[in-house]
């Protein structure tokens, strides 16, 4: 895997859109930490939830001008 990505501050923003988005997250659960944590624990709780929230971010993961989950031999 390419450790550049991990140094992208736009690859931080993506992860966290995709992981918020498919968790079903919205800004009412933000407003206070105890919302926060029962969101959380929601979240955890279902199973659905969670599987969408892997298959997301894999998907921000995965190299899409490959095959497989590897990047290019030559990314560094």
């Amino acid at each position: 895997m390419n450790k550049d990505r991990f140094k992208n501050p736009w690859f931080w923003v993506g992860l966290v859109g995709v992981v918020l988005t498919a968790t079903g997250m919205d800004p009412a659960m933000f407003t206070s930490w105890g919302a926060l944590g029962e969101a959380a624990m929601g979240v955890l709780k279902n199973p659905f939830l969670l599987g969408t929230a892997a298959l997301a971010v894999l998907g921000v993961f995965v190299e899409p001008t490959t095959k497989g989950l590897k990047d290019r031999k030559d990314d560094k």
